[in-house]
């Protein structure tokens, strides 16, 4: 990963395109470079002005003799090359600690628009690598860090100091973030805009945001990944101590063709991701509601609420709540032995329940008393206040009263109404409570907050394995090299032989019935296209079959017939953006049928390995027979064993894997490796 603290901490920042003109975007980036509070000095390159903004403009970057630390490019796209030169020449003639460390290339017009595009940017970034620059960019918003009052961007807002770091690539979805904190009263450790990725990408900033001491939470915006098995790394290390929370985009066919044309991106399995979010502990929203809910409540809190209390004065609304918190698996509190008679005490004619029903006259000071035991109960660790408009209803004196309590504990209202209740609304965000006009939108942040929860305190982290880069077109191995290397690894593989035309005349000694098949390891869907002939009972059969069968091969395969009670399938695959992962699941005539599958990324720990073959509905099928289910987990043992010692495979695949009282067998095969055949 790239260093990327002198992006956020630059001593001096030279602007190239930095302009009079309001709507070009070099006036806006000198704008919000421009503060009274910060600490580096702003060169405005322009040949035409002698001043921008106050400040004094330099013609030609050759002509600034003071140290510069970043450039930022704000010209025309066909303007960039001969610029990036020219930073590169300056670091020739400098001295070490004067060298520019970063180049910022705001312009667009690069990868998105297309392969001529992608081969100028390609150029660019090539060069600056060679030259030891860092690169964020092209086609990219900039940066901010509000600590240090850098604002490298057009961004319309200053957005004030805060705690959640945010990693975009998209400039478009951080001003809206933006827009929303806003009105949330939330502030940000540092934002960047990732642009085309050309150089700095999410990794060395999710490295920075696991430093830097004012990022609590981390929210990635992705259309595509750099390095999936480095950011499974990083996320699986980082988020024992900061949520990492991730919005995906281009998660359908049409998102996909949209994103590619947006920054040049590359589909991402939805599938995979999730089932990387739960072994990584990072978390997955749908959509940019979500993002900004998740996000307004880590800018505020610290602690993440499991058990929840309802406190109402509405009995309906509150049920209906219950229900949907229900649903959404978000764990009820139940009120502490020390806490009842407490309420007996000082609410005698309200019950003790979840929800707690105050009444339809419930006062401010009935929920103030309500309030102050709840906030002492060890076993409530977040309120949702449901409040309705009755005729007696003091409104603003109820919400006062959960500002004066907000604590510890985190308080979640809804004040269930219309737009006559939206000032109140407004009043409680701007103080840190989270509000909103309907229950269910409180219901939707708890069950984010509960995946958090989830996620946030795996134990293990991941560590990807050096393995040969995944091939475009990798062979199929012959089968008895397969075999023996299977037996190797412990697996069981049913009676067999393997019959040519040189030996076909043994099949008369065979011992019958037997399955035949071909033996042709790179066949797809054999059964459909013939590959598969079936049971064979006598030698004058199994001879018709092989006439049938060694068109796919010269060699085709006799194995002893299996009782089937149960079939499973076992596979692993190197993946080109995945890395190595592991399925398990129903299999065989079970594939296509039942959904039954589990994804577990390599490596993996024996624990991590038992919970994802524990998941299955193929172990519910079988658990009843330990050591068959012993064995299953044996099997996937012995697979990541052969993955970690043989990095030349690069898939394998066996299905079924045939389960019966005599044990586990590896019935069909398939594998492509990267050796020759």
């Amino acid at each position: 990963m790239n260093d990327v603290t002198a992006v956020f901490h630059p001593r001096s920042i030279a602007i190239i395109g930095a302009s009079h003109h309001k709507e070009k975007v070099g006036h806006q980036v000198l704008r919000n470079l421009k503060s009274a509070e910060a600490k580096y000095t702003l060169f405005p390159i322009n040949p035409t002005s002698s001043t921008i903004l106050g400040i004094k403009a330099f013609p030609d970057l050759s002509v600034v003799t003071e140290v510069i630390d970043v450039v930022i490019i704000a010209t025309p796209a066909a303007t960039v090359m001969k610029l990036i030169d020219q930073v590169i020449d300056r670091n020739l003639h400098a001295d070490k600690n004067q060298k520019v460390k970063a180049v910022i290339v705001i312009t667009a017009g690069f990868a998105e628009l297309g392969q001529e595009g992608k081969e100028i940017q390609n150029i660019i970034s090539a060069k600056l690598k060679l030259a030891g620059i860092l690169l964020l960019g092209p086609n990219t918003l900039g940066i901010l860090n509000p600590h240090t009052h850098l604002n490298a961007s057009f961004a319309q807002h200053d957005i004030p100091q805060g705690n959640l770091g945010v990693i975009s690539q998209s400039g478009a979805i951080l001003t809206a973030l933006f827009d929303a904190f806003q009105s949330e009263h939330c502030g940000i450790s540092f934002a960047v805009s990732l642009g085309n990725k050309a150089g700095l990408n999410e990794n060395d900033f999710l490295e920075y945001a696991e430093h830097d001491p004012h990022t609590e939470a981390i929210l990635l915006y992705l259309e595509s990944f750099t390095d999936l098995p480095i950011f499974f790394e990083l996320a699986s290390r980082i988020s024992k101590k900061k949520p990492i929370i991730i919005l995906k985009g281009g998660t359908s066919e049409r998102g996909q063709q949209a994103s590619g044309s947006h920054t040049a991106a590359l589909a991402t399995n939805q599938v995979l991701l999730k089932a990387a979010a739960l072994q990584m502990g990072f978390t997955l929203v749908e959509n940019l509601e979500e993002f900004v809910h998740v996000a307004t409540f880590l800018a505020k809190h610290h602690q993440l609420p499991e058990h929840v209390l309802v406190m109402t004065n509405a009995g309906g609304p509150a049920v209906n709540t219950i229900d949907e918190l229900a649903k959404a698996n978000v764990a009820l509190a139940e009120w502490s032995s020390t806490s009842l008679p407490e309420l007996k005490d000082v609410l005698p004619n309200i019950p003790a329940h979840n929800p707690l029903d105050l009444l339809g006259d419930a006062s401010p000071e009935r929920f103030r008393l309500a309030l102050q035991i709840a906030q002492r109960d060890v076993n409530i660790e977040a309120v949702v206040v449901l409040v309705t408009p009755q005729a007696m209803t003091d409104i603003p004196g109820i919400a006062e009263v959960l500002i004066q309590h907000k604590g510890r504990k985190p308080i979640f209202a809804s004040f269930i109404g219309g737009e006559h209740l939206e000032k109140t609304r407004q009043h409680l965000r701007s103080q840190g409570i989270f509000c909103a006009p309907f229950p269910n939108e409180v219901v939707d942040v708890l069950k984010l907050m509960r995946k958090i929860c989830q996620t946030k305190y795996k134990k293990d982290v991941f560590t990807p394995v050096k393995r040969m880069p995944a091939v475009n077109n990798p062979v199929a191995p012959n089968i008895s090299t397969v075999f023996e290397l299977l037996g190797q690894y412990h697996f069981r593989l049913p009676r067999y032989s393997l019959i040519t035309q040189h030996n076909i005349e043994s099949l008369s000694s065979l011992h019958y019935p037997l399955f035949a098949k071909t033996a042709n390891l790179a066949l797809l869907h054999k059964k459909q296209v013939g590959g598969v002939y079936g049971v064979v009972n006598t030698p004058s059969e199994a001879e018709k079959a092989f006439y049938a069968l060694n068109k796919f091969s010269d060699e085709v395969l006799y194995q002893e017939v299996l009782e089937i009670e149960h079939e499973i399938l076992l596979g692993a695959v190197n993946d080109p953006q995945f890395g190595l992962y592991m399925t398990i699941g129903l299999g065989g005539s079970y594939t296509n049928l039942i959904a039954d599958r589990v994804y577990i990324f390599l490596p993996a720990t024996k624990t991590q390995l038992k919970a994802a073959w524990m998941e299955t509905k193929a172990f519910q099928a079988i658990k009843a027979t330990p050591q068959l289910t012993d064995e299953v987990f044996a099997n996937m043992v012995s697979m990541q064993t052969l993955l970690t010692e043989h990095p030349e495979v690069m898939s394998m695949e066996v299905n079924p894997l045939v389960v019966n009282q005599d044990g586990i067998w590896a019935a069909d095969i398939k594998m492509l490796t990267q050796m020759v055949k």
